[in-house]
C-alpha cells in the first residue's frame, strides 16, 4: 500500500466500483483542494464554526481598488495561516477579471515536507 504524507476524502463522495471505498486526494492535490476551499467559503457559512472561510465573496461587491486588492489578500492570508496547517504561504495575488465583475486569484505555497511550490488558481464571478 502506498504511503501518502496527506490524504483526504474526495469532495464528491463517490465510492469506488470496486473497493466500494470513497475516493480520496492525496498530497498536493490535498491541500490544493483544502486552500481552494477555504478561498471560497463564506465567513459564517460553516455550520458549527462560522470563524471558518474569507470575506472574498463579500469583497466582489466593492469596486476592486487597490484597498479592496489588500482586504482580499488579507483575507485569504489568514484564512490559510489559521485553518490549513499543511501549508506555508508565499505569496497572494489577485487581479481585476476582463469584465469587472470577477476576480482572478492565484496562491502561491508550499505543502509542508515538499520542496516544491505549488499554486491555486481561483476565480470567481461576481452574479449579476
Amino acid at each position: 500500500m502506498a504511503n501518502f504524507t496527506y490524504k483526504d476524502f474526495d469532495i464528491s463522495f463517490q465510492r469506488n466500483a470496486s473497493t466500494g471505498d470513497i475516493y480520496t486526494v492525496t498530497d498536493n492535490d490535498a491541500v490544493k483542494r483544502s486552500v481552494k476551499l477555504l478561498v471560497t467559503t463564506a465567513l459564517g457559512e460553516k455550520l458549527f464554526h462560522p470563524e471558518i472561510g474569507s470575506s472574498v465573496y463579500s469583497s466582489l461587491f466593492e469596486n476592486l481598488d487597490a484597498s479592496t486588492v489588500l482586504t482580499i489578500q488579507r483575507s485569504i492570508k489568514d484564512v490559510i495561516n489559521n485553518f490549513e496547517p499543511r501549508a506555508t504561504l508565499l505569496k497572494v495575488d489577485v487581479t481585476a477579471g476582463s469584465d469587472d465583475n470577477s476576480v482572478n486569484i492565484q496562491i502561491f505555497f508550499y505543502v509542508n515536507r515538499v520542496p516544491i511550490p505549488v499554486s491555486v488558481t481561483v476565480n470567481l464571478e461576481r452574479i449579476r
